[in-house]
């Protein structure tokens, strides 16, 4: 479904403000002006800009301005379709060089006919500018950052008026106002002014200009009527005439903002608006267009704006609306659920848009929101989900748009079982909710509380949610509160479109920002009303989707403390901040005590340890370290350590990879050392080298991140273009999506490697102890020692590119064994050395234990094949036959009971395409496994004696 983007001309009040005592009077001039005042089609014109008007971006401006300009036709698609356009953007073009009349004024003359090449058939409706510096950074524009438009007559028309004030498309005055009237007809006429059928005005002139007190409050309608012979035109003005006296009147107890299905028969809207006098309503039922009848009451507190209205008015798909906030701006609902964006939904798939109701095209500009008239709860299937325990957590962070083709919720849905199978048991998704364009990585928010419809509707979301539940599986929101943009209503509710920032008295964002890694408008969150919004949102997204938890985005930008560009200063500890997060996290447990608060945080850890210490969890970057280790290079992996930090809790999410960082797999095979043959630049062995990374990774107890496809050794930069190439301007750009690595047996294996230590870390409390100890003393050989009295283990990993002799520290005497391939080995000396080959990895427990996919092992390519025998039921059989391809390949045969003891390695005969083996004397009933051994593979069956 397509939607036509409208444009509407933004205009300039003048005003005569009357008080006791003074008279102050504001005239604003205007934005552009013509000469003549009626230009046609064919007419040499001369255009006036004065750039104090407007958004004033080039008031005062000492270099040369240069026009941007274009027309409206009737061959255009919309109105603000610019067709003809002239000017070469960032150039010093000298068709559009405008001339200093004087300071602020500039003027540009041409033929319009001619100057944008005009086909004779075509008719021009409107002129159309924004006006630049030579660069084109600063550009001027219209309020609110519009385009600007003026009139071109018809050559066919004959009395023309043209209504110079009141401009604005809504004119809204308090009762103890004036309203500057200034009209000009294109000749000497007898002209009729009236408010609501009540002369105001009559003489013949061909202009006039006075000042109008209206008498009444309400809605007024202007009537401009000019004759003369036998022509006569009329043209309107509405506007309209508040009390300055408004009955504060209070919403019904238990609403919140945004809509309200308030009752069976009725709609309750309600806006946070601090520091505004008034807001209107407008929807369809009024043509988005102000009416006194959708003035919202304001409450007590001065604050709060709401309105309830019959749901009949909604009806038959018109359920769109925005808010008119203190006359100037039009904007959707900052508690938006669904909104519609005409410069964006065209790109979205029409079976989305059809779930909708349409844009209101015609009637507004801009963003709308919209909403269900009959809204029906989604009905979850799991109503209490048990979340994962956090040092079990194994966190899957993705991005939608780069990890399924289309970008879709019914695609993940699909996904699940990939999860599942793989292990993880939550999935983090960067943010989903309503951002600027359509492909982004989703920090760049707008509307906090709307489900972005390039990914999916609000149901299928839910849907994802539920089922990811039922697998076990918890869902993390990525949020962004650090920070806004200009398309979200909560700036422009309070911009300076001068200086294009927050103005001085928003009490959302600050006019610059606090700290040195801020983008788009820094958001004050020591103010009450960014404290009541962000508050409303979490509560939202728990309640309303039942998500498992929240990743803060920049949590540590949340802070009024001012550090400039010092990074430093701004990571030291921050009791201001650690209070706003505290504050934030009370209100997530108040609405469910289980949630998870993941902070992106990376402040002095004296201040993580505080917050750790209340609950939440932090990122921990190490994907430096974790890359130079698989690299071959010395490395450090302590600060991956919770308990190396001083911290109680293990809160720390550690990770390897993020969507922030460069893939390991990119560094080591661009980075890597090498020893003769041995290469770990060869994806083979690079992929080997991720492996031992993981087994140290996931063997350091506390929650973990796996970054989409990173078990799959991602391999395509974070810095990739889409045209291939590399460079740090490309690091937001669209992906390759890979699942084609899944047919790729290194790779493969790569995931089976992952998915046993996953196992590891969720069934295993061995891998979640708080008895550990890393052994980070040497640079290449890498430790981590378990302690527990299920179980004990030990993982060992060389990460030099040559031999080295390991000492395993065993904690005990007895029989270990080695997750991976299944070998036992018997300590009689804990300290005795083993012989690493170079990036060999290995875990050795004191109790056998399966891996998921079966046994793999860190050295040779083995995947596990399952093997055919006979007879697998074994009564009082003497022999057991098994088929394989290559018999001549097999190196062991083994029998293993239940608990990983090896109960026979007993003798084979093979013949083509078979081997036979006697069974073990006194074999007792029960169900045992088969291992069969080759040089590539191994081979695994089970048996059953009875």
């Amino acid at each position: 479904m397509m939607f036509k983007k409208r444009t509407r001309v933004v205009f300039r009040v003048i005003l005569l403000f009357i008080t006791v005592g003074f008279t102050t009077i504001s005239a604003a001039g205007p934005l552009i002006w013509t000469e003549p005042s009626f230009p046609t089609k064919f007419d040499d014109v001369t255009v006036y800009f004065d750039a104090s008007e407007g958004n004033g971006a080039l008031n005062n401006f000492q270099g040369d301005v240069y026009a941007h300009t274009g027309v409206i036709t009737d061959q255009s698609s919309s109105g603000s379709d610019w067709r003809h356009v002239i000017g070469n953007w960032g150039t010093a073009d000298s068709r559009v060089l405008m001339t200093r009349v004087s300071d602020n004024i500039y003027s540009i003359s041409f033929n319009i006919s001619d100057f944008y090449g005009i086909p004779a058939n075509e008719v021009v409706l409107q002129l159309a500018f924004v006006f630049r510096n030579v660069t084109g950074s600063i550009v001027g524009r219209d309020v609110n950052g519009a385009d600007i438009y003026t009139d071109v007559a018809s050559s066919e028309t004959g009395l023309l008026i043209n209504l110079r004030s009141p401009e604005e498309t809504d004119v809204i005055i308090y009762e103890d106002d004036s309203l500057f009237i200034d009209v000009l007809v294109s000749d000497t006429a007898d002209l009729v002014i009236s408010d609501n059928g009540t002369g105001i005005f009559s003489g013949n002139v061909e202009e006039t200009s006075f000042y109008y007190h209206p008498t009444s409050i309400g809605n007024h309608v202007l009537t401009f009527t000019a004759t003369r012979d036998t022509s006569e035109v009329t043209l309107t003005k509405n506007f309209f005439v508040l009390s300055r006296n408004q009955i504060r009147v209070n919403p019904p107890a238990g609403t919140v903002y945004g809509l309200n299905y308030f009752s069976d028969t009725s709609y309750l809207f309600q806006l946070y608006a601090p520091l505004k006098e008034y807001a209107f309503l407008l929807t369809t039922a009024n043509q988005f267009s102000p009416d006194t009848s959708f003035l919202m009451n304001l409450a007590g507190d001065d604050r709060t704006f709401w309105i309830e209205l019959p749901r009949n008015w909604f009806a038959d798909g018109k359920s769109t609306y925005q808010y008119l906030v203190q006359g100037s701006v039009r904007i959707a609902d900052p508690h938006s659920e669904v909104i519609l964006d005409p410069s964006n939904d065209q790109f979205i798939d029409d079976d989305i848009m059809a779930t909708l109701p349409p844009y209101p095209d015609g009637l507004t500009q801009g963003i709308v929101t919209a909403f269900d008239e009959e809204y029906e709860p989604f009905d979850f299937e799991v109503t209490n989900f048990d979340k994962p325990e956090i040092p079990k957590l194994v966190i899957y962070e993705l991005l939608m748009r780069d990890f399924l083709s289309d970008h879709s919720y019914e695609s993940l849905l699909d996904t699940l079982d990939y999860f599942e199978r793989l292990g993880v048991n939550a999935i983090q998704l960067m943010p989903v909710n309503e951002f600027e364009g359509n492909l982004s990585w989703g920090y760049n928010p707008s509307f906090h509380m709307a489900v972005d419809k390039y990914y999916g509707t609000r149901e299928q979301l839910k849907q994802v949610i539920d089922e990811a539940h039922k697998r076990g599986i918890a869902v993390i929101l990525d949020v962004v509160f650090n920070h806004g943009f200009s398309q979200s209503p909560l700036a422009q509710m309070y911009w300076d479109p001068v200086n294009f920032r927050p103005a001085p008295n928003s009490p959302y964002m600050n006019v610059t920002p606090k700290h040195p890694f801020n983008v788009g408008s820094d958001i004050n969150h020591e103010s009450v009303a960014t404290k009541i919004w962000v508050k409303r949102i979490l509560e939202y997204w728990i309640t309303e989707f039942k998500v498992d938890g929240f990743r803060f985005d920049l949590s540590k930008g949340m802070t009024q403390f001012n550090s400039g560009s010092d990074a430093g200063l701004m990571a030291r500890y921050d009791p201001g901040r650690i209070a706003i997060l505290k504050d934030y996290a009370d209100s997530i447990w108040e609405d469910d005590s289980t949630s998870y608060v993941i902070l992106e945080h990376f402040a002095d850890n004296n201040e993580e340890t505080e917050l750790s210490n209340y609950g939440m969890m932090l990122w921990g970057n190490s994907n430096h370290e974790y890359s130079q280790a698989a690299k071959g290079f010395a490395s450090d992996l302590d600060w991956s350590d919770y308990s190396y930090r001083g911290w109680t809790n293990p809160y720390l999410v550690s990770y390897m990879e993020s969507h922030d960082e460069e893939r390991v797999m990119v560094r080591v095979l661009n980075e890597g050392d090498s020893e003769g043959s041995y290469n770990t630049r060869q994806l083979k062995t690079a992929l080997k080298r991720v492996a031992a990374a993981s087994a140290i990774y996931y063997s350091i107890p506390g929650p973990k991140m796996i970054w989409e496809f990173g078990e799959l050794g991602y391999d395509f930069s974070i810095n990739r273009c889409v045209n291939g190439t590399i460079s740090n301007d490309c690091r937001l750009d669209p992906k390759p999506i890979r699942w084609d690595y899944l047919q790729v047996p290194e790779r493969e294996r790569l995931r089976q490697v992952t998915s046993a230590l996953i196992n590891l870390k969720k069934n295993y409390p061995t891998f979640s102890t708080t008895d550990f100890d890393l052994n980070d003393g040497n640079l290449f050989i890498k430790t981590v020692h378990l302690n527990h009295p299920d179980m004990d283990a030990a993982t060992l990993v060389n990460f030099r590119v040559i031999n080295s002799d390991i000492n395993p520290k065993f904690q005990s005497t007895g029989t270990w064994y080695e997750y991976f391939t299944g070998d036992s080995l018997e300590v009689t000396d804990t300290q005795e050395k083993i012989t690493f080959g170079p990036g060999e990895y290995r875990i050795y427990t004191s109790k056998r234990i399966t891996p998921p996919d079966g046994f793999v092992t860190g050295i040779k390519d083995v995947v596990v094949k399952e093997v055919q025998i006979y007879p697998n039921i074994l009564h009082d059989d003497e022999f057991i036959d098994g088929y394989l391809p290559d018999v001549t390949s097999i190196s062991t045969i083994s029998i293993f009971d239940l608990n990983g003891r090896i109960i026979s390695i007993p003798d084979y005969e093979t013949s083509f395409g078979g081997f036979r083996i006697e069974v073990p004397e006194g074999l007792a009933s029960g169900m045992y496994i088969l291992n069969v051994h080759t040089k590539e593979n191994l081979f695994v069956a089970k048996l059953i004696k009875q």
